[in-house]
C-alpha cells in the first residue's frame, strides 16, 4: 500500500529530512535544474535551519513539547499533527506552534506545522468527503489514511491552491471563457484504474522544492467552476514524475559578505508547479468534480484554522515591535514624542493579536468528527494583512536612511576602514558593530527583497483581503440592530 505506516519513523529528524529531499525531484532554477536541493546555496540555509528545529523534537528540552506518543505505533509524532480532542490538546499544540514560530523568528509562513492544519481540517469533514460517491475510492477515508501516513511519518508539505495568472477574466470559473485557456487550469484528463491523470499548472507553492508532499486544492476564489474537471482536490510526492518546479529569483543569495540573518536562512522559495500527464493514484484523491464539501474550508479562512498562522504572526509583530524599538535606542530618538507614539501604535496591534489568540482559545469547541476547533477567527487575516503593511512602515519611518546605507562585515573587519566607522557610523551609546548588525536585521525586515517578498506574501495569504471584507460583511449578523434601528425610525424622532 502506497500509505503504508510500516517502517513509520515518527518526528522528522534533521538528518532523515536533509535525506529526504535527495528524491529525485525535478526542480527548476535560473533556468538550470538543481541537481541536490540540500547543498544548493539557494536552498541550503532554509533546509539547515528546518534540519536544526526538527531535531529540537528529539531533544530534552522541547521532546515533551513538541511530540506525543501515536497509540497506534508507539512512535514519537509531531504535536503539529495530533488530533485535538480537548482543551488541553488544543493547549499544547499551541505551546508547539509557539516553538516553531519563535525559532524562525516569525519568518516563515510555511512551516511544516503550518499544512498540517488543512489536512485536520479536511479529516474533519470526512464524511461530507465520504458523501461524495466515487467507484474508485472513498474521499473520507482516504483523508483519515493521508492524515495517519503524515502523522506517523512528520511529513513537511506544502500547497497549490490558485490558477496561473494568464489571463482572469477567461479562466475555468467564468462562464465566458476562451476554448484556448481550459487546458491552463490544473485538469483532469482521464481516469484510469490507478487514478486521476492531471494536466495544468499551479500557484503560488511555498516551498515546493523543500517539502515532502505538495497539497493541491482550490482556493476560495477558484472553487466554484463551470466545468467540474477543474474541481478536485488531493496530495502527492514533490518528486511525482511529470510535475516541474520553477523557482523564483532566490532572497538569500548575496554576494560578499553582507549581513542578512532572516533573508538567508528563511527563505522559503516560491513556486510555480506545471503538471503534464502526473498521475494521482486512488487512495490520494481526495475531492473529484464537486466542490461543495470544499467549501467549508473556507468560511473561516483555512490559513487561520489552528494556531501555526497565529503564533507566527505574533512572533513577528513582536519582532518587529522591538527591533523598532532598539533602533530608536541606537539612535537616540526613543524619546521623541512622535516615534514613541508610532512604537505604541506597533505595542497596539501586537497587544490586539495576542487578545485575539486568547479570544479564539476561550471560544474553543467540539468540531464535527468529534475533534476540537479553535473559535471564531472572523476578520483576523484581513487584520493582519492592513497591519503588517502598517508596522513595516513604522519600522522604516524610525529607522530613516540608515537602512539605506550599512557597513558589511568586511567593512568592520578592515583596519583601514575601521576608524572612520567608529567616529562616523556609531550610535548613542553603541559602537559602530553593534548598530550595522541591529540596522542590517531592520533591513531584512523592511527594505530588502526578502523583507519586499515577505510584505507580499503577508498581504496574501490569507486570500484576496476584498473577497475577504465582502465575504465578511455578507455573513456578519446584524439582524438584531437592524430590527431596533428600523424601530427607532418607525416613528417620529424625538427633538429638543
Amino acid at each position: 500500500m502506497a500509505l503504508d505506516i510500516t517502517a513509520a519513523q515518527g518526528a522528522m529528524t534533521g538528518a532523515r529530512y536533509i535525506e529526504s529531499l535527495r528524491d529525485g525531484r525535478e526542480v527548476w532554477l535560473d533556468g538550470e535544474r538543481v541537481d541536490d536541493i540540500p547543498s544548493h546555496p539557494a536552498f541550503s540555509g532554509m533546509v539547515n535551519e528546518l534540519a536544526r528545529i526538527y531535531d529540537l523534537q528529539h531533544g530534552e528540552e522541547f521532546r515533551d513539547v513538541m511530540t506525543f506518543v501515536s497509540p497506534e505505533s508507539g512512535n514519537r509524532c509531531s504535536m503539529s499533527w495530533l488530533l485535538a480532542r480537548s482543551d488541553e490538546d488544543l493547549k499544547r499544540k499551541r505551546r508547539n506552534s509557539e516553538v516553531w514560530t519563535s525559532q524562525s523568528w516569525g519568518q516563515l509562513g510555511r512551516a511544516p506545522d503550518v499544512l498540517a492544519p488543512y489536512i485536520i481540517s479536511l479529516y474533519k469533514a470526512r464524511e461530507k468527503l465520504s458523501s461524495v460517491k466515487h467507484p474508485h475510492c472513498d474521499y473520507g477515508e482516504n483523508v483519515a489514511n493521508y492524515h495517519r501516513y503524515c502523522m506517523e511519518n512528520d511529513l513537511f508539505l506544502t500547497h497549490a491552491l490558485g490558477d496561473p495568472q494568464v489571463d482572469r477574466s477567461e479562466q475555468p470559473q467564468n462562464e465566458q471563457r476562451a476554448q484556448r485557456e481550459e487546458d491552463l487550469a490544473l485538469h483532469v484528463v482521464e481516469e484510469t484504474l490507478d487514478g486521476i491523470i492531471i494536466t495544468g499548472g499551479k500557484q503560488l507553492a511555498t516551498a515546493a522544492p523543500i517539502s515532502n508532499e505538495t497539497y493541491v486544492s482550490l482556493s476560495a476564489t477558484f472553487t466554484q467552476r463551470s466545468d467540474p474537471r477543474f474541481v478536485l482536490a488531493f496530495s502527492i510526492p514533490t518528486n511525482s514524475a511529470g510535475m516541474k518546479i520553477l523557482c523564483r529569483e532566490p532572497v538569500s543569495l548575496w554576494n560578499g559578505s553582507y549581513g542578512h540573518p532572516l533573508g538567508v536562512p528563511y527563505d522559503e522559495q516560491d513556486c510555480m508547479l506545471f503538471f503534464e500527464n502526473v498521475l494521482v493514484p486512488w487512495d490520494r484523491v481526495f475531492m473529484l468534480y464537486e466542490s461543495g464539501p470544499l467549501l467549508r474550508n473556507f468560511s473561516a479562512g483555512i490559513n487561520f484554522t489552528e494556531w501555526g498562522n497565529l503564533c507566527r504572526i505574533h512572533e513577528r509583530m513582536k519582532v518587529m515591535t522591538t527591533v523598532a524599538t532598539m533602533i530608536a535606542e541606537a539612535i537616540g530618538v526613543l524619546e521623541y514624542r512622535e516615534v514613541s507614539a508610532k512604537i505604541g501604535e506597533m505595542v497596539t496591534y501586537t497587544e490586539m493579536w495576542a487578545h485575539a489568540m486568547d479570544g479564539v482559545e476561550h471560544g474553543a469547541h467540539m468540531d464535527e468528527g468529534g475533534l476540537m476547533s479553535l473559535g471564531s477567527m472572523t476578520g483576523m487575516n484581513i487584520y493582519f494583512a492592513q497591519t503588517s503593511a502598517r508596522m513595516v512602515q513604522i519600522l522604516r519611518e524610525v529607522s530613516g536612511s540608515g537602512l539605506i546605507m550599512q557597513p558589511s562585515e568586511n567593512d568592520l573587519a578592515n583596519p583601514e576602514l575601521r576608524p572612520y566607522l567608529d567616529r562616523y557610523m556609531r550610535g548613542k551609546g553603541v559602537d559602530a558593530e553593534y548598530k550595522s548588525r541591529l540596522y542590517r536585521l531592520a533591513h531584512d525586515l523592511a527594505v530588502s527583497s526578502s523583507g519586499m517578498r515577505q510584505e507580499v506574501y503577508e498581504y496574501w495569504h490569507g486570500g484576496d483581503p476584498n473577497r475577504n471584507r465582502i465575504n465578511l460583511l455578507r455573513g456578519f449578523d446584524q439582524d438584531a440592530t437592524r430590527g431596533r434601528i428600523e424601530d427607532l425610525i418607525s416613528r417620529p424622532l424625538p427633538h429638543g
